[in-house]
């Protein structure tokens, strides 16, 4: 992709050739049990905290108990610990089971036959697998599979952007050709794992993530002024920030590159980094070399990020290949303006109407953006309220949970 910078108002081009979109069965069109309700069993691989967790969590919360009775298979992992005990109280059961090698080999063995009890104790009728790396999924699918479920779909948060090892691609290619659906997350995410990894047409479902608008109400000036204070952050403050886990592919070192411009723009800018990660000692050290680190504010992981963001004037993603974000969406719902690094047709950002879609991997695209809105208060003011706005009509939770609930009532 070309790293000249935009002009404001010039949309991205999208980086694929678009794949024709699955068709959506309307729900007068299915056929429902009527009997007696469908036990529906949501699987996690997790190995951090992140938008996937919430995804999963919220689709717990908003399904129509009348029509479904929700168990949960999560990790036990010390790391998602916070993920399982939220979902637990979303969820009608939840036990902690770990079919994949992160403990070694004989403890996979012992989980394959602790999960397929299980499954078989609840007499579960559809699985709905949910991961972010396809760490265990194929075991996962096997033991359902000989526990007795007709019906498993897959969500894979994050889809191949590039190619993979061929084996890789067959073992993978042999699981979606296993599964009963594939639901992917935005028409991005379904594009590139149509480029990427065998997608049947007729059995994939674009389901866009989606966050509940309700959960969002202003933050009270008191708590924002609180947290001003805790974090050293002045009253007039210019604050762009975001929340996201600190790893590689989230183009964190992106966005502290393009903060010294917008410092030098813009001399109340203070950048506000939630989160934390493998790269926080790395992130720090880029703070110190660029000559910024007195206006960076690292916050560590925060099990409620919402406050934060209402300390944000821009909220930035900078996830060079990203697709429908939750973080993003929560932002929006908090009326935060907003840049990202990712784009293109069915995306919660439409380019100059929602927020800003700056380049990937160009600082001075993300600078220029975000400047535009911390030196333009009628845009960004613009920005707040479309961006609410597009996540209500189009991105809520409740939305996600009605359309997956008519998939799981397939017969």
């Amino acid at each position: 992709m070309s790293q000249e910078t935009e002009s404001p108002h010039q949309r991205p081009p999208e980086a694929a050739a678009p794949l024709a979109a699955p068709h959506v069965t309307p729900a007068a069109a299915l056929g429902y049990r009527h009997t007696s309700r469908t036990r529906l069993l949501l699987f996690a691989n997790s190995v951090a905290i992140g938008g996937m967790e919430e995804h999963i969590v919220l689709l717990a919360r908003h399904l129509n108990r009348e029509q479904f009775e929700v168990f949960a298979i999560t990790p036990d992992w010390e790391a998602t610990k916070p993920f399982s005990a939220s979902l637990r109280a979303a969820a009608d059961h939840l036990v902690e089971i770990t079919p994949d090698r992160r403990y070694g080999q004989w403890k996979q063995l012992r989980e394959m036959l602790r999960m397929w009890k299980q499954i078989r104790r609840w007499r579960i009728d559809v699985m709905h697998m949910h991961s972010t790396t396809y760490r265990g999924q194929m075991v996962a699918l096997l033991v359902a599979r000989l526990a007795g479920v007709k019906r498993i779909y897959v969500t894979e948060h994050l889809a191949p952007d590039s190619p993979l090892p061929l084996l890789e691609r067959l073992l993978r290619d042999i699981f979606s050709k296993m599964l009963d659906g594939v639901v992917c997350v935005s028409q991005k995410n379904y594009r590139a794992r149509g480029t990427y990894l065998f997608t049947p047409h007729a059995r994939t479902l674009v389901v866009e993530n989606g966050v509940d608008p309700n959960d969002f109400p202003p933050i009270p000036e008191s708590v924002l002024a609180d947290l001003r204070q805790e974090y050293r952050l002045p009253t007039d403050a210019q604050v762009i920030g975001t929340v996201v886990r600190f790893e590689p592919e989230k183009g964190l070192d992106d966005l502290l590159a393009a903060f010294p411009a917008i410092r030098a723009a813009c001399p109340r800018a203070y950048l506000l980094l939630v989160g934390d990660g493998s790269l926080r000692q790395q992130l720090e050290q880029q703070a110190q070399a660029l000559g910024v680190a007195e206006y960076v504010r690292f916050t560590g992981f925060q099990r409620n990020p919402r406050p934060f963001l209402g300390l944000m004037d821009a909220f930035v993603l900078p996830v060079p290949v990203g697709s429908m974000s939750i973080g993003l969406l929560e932002a929006m719902a908090m009326g935060r303006a907003v840049v990202i690094t990712f784009g293109g047709k069915g995306e919660a950002v439409v380019h100059g109407e929602s927020g800003f879609c700056a380049e990937p991997h160009n600082p001075a695209s993300i600078a220029q953006y975000v400047i535009e809105i911390l030196t333009r208060p009628e845009l960004q003011a613009k920005f707040r309220h479309a961006a609410r706005a597009r996540v209500e009509d189009a991105f809520s939770a409740q939305r996600v949970a009605k359309v997956l609930g008519e998939l799981y009532l397939r017969d």
